[in-house]
């Protein structure tokens, strides 16, 4: 049965959001598009094994759907790293040819703690929050994939 809610970090995700879950791990879709634990070093090996071949098999998914030909897995593991959910997580991100004038400026946009590379790149300019019906349809398109 599916969970009404999940926890990521202090956050509540709605199920709408979820187009994916097994019973160590799960996929959201994201506001902002570009059992919890903390740090990456507290995951036990199954959650570890678990965590990873679920990025796989959504980060194919995903890089098909999107028409990409590359993938960026990123994990920011602590507050010194970026981390600005106290929660493990892995950020899935769909990539081609030319998405940044510079390929390691996705580390950057990754990163919004820091504010003077928000007002560097202007990051949130055209970036705004979805609304959950947003949220909800692209999580029911994702949910496809893996039917």
């Amino acid at each position: 049965m599916e969970a009404e809610s999940y926890s990521f970090g202090p956050y509540k995700i709605s199920r709408k959001e979820v187009f994916y879950s097994t019973q160590l791990s799960y996929a959201f879709v994201n506001l902002r598009p570009v059992v919890p634990v903390k740090r990456f070093i507290d995951l036990t090996a199954d959650e570890t094994i678990d965590l990873w071949l679920t990025a796989q098999k959504i980060g194919c998914q995903l890089e098909s759907y999107h028409k990409a030909s590359s993938m960026t897995f990123t994990i920011q593991d602590g507050p010194q790293a970026g981390q600005s959910v106290p929660h493990v997580h892995i950020h899935i991100l769909p990539r081609k040819s030319g998405d940044f004038e510079n390929n390691d400026e996705i580390y950057d946009a990754i990163d919004l703690k820091e504010k003077e590379l928000k007002e560097k790149l202007n990051l949130d300019k055209e970036r705004k929050d979805r609304n959950m019906e947003e949220m909800a349809q692209e999580a029911d398109e994702y949910k496809k994939l893996f039917l």
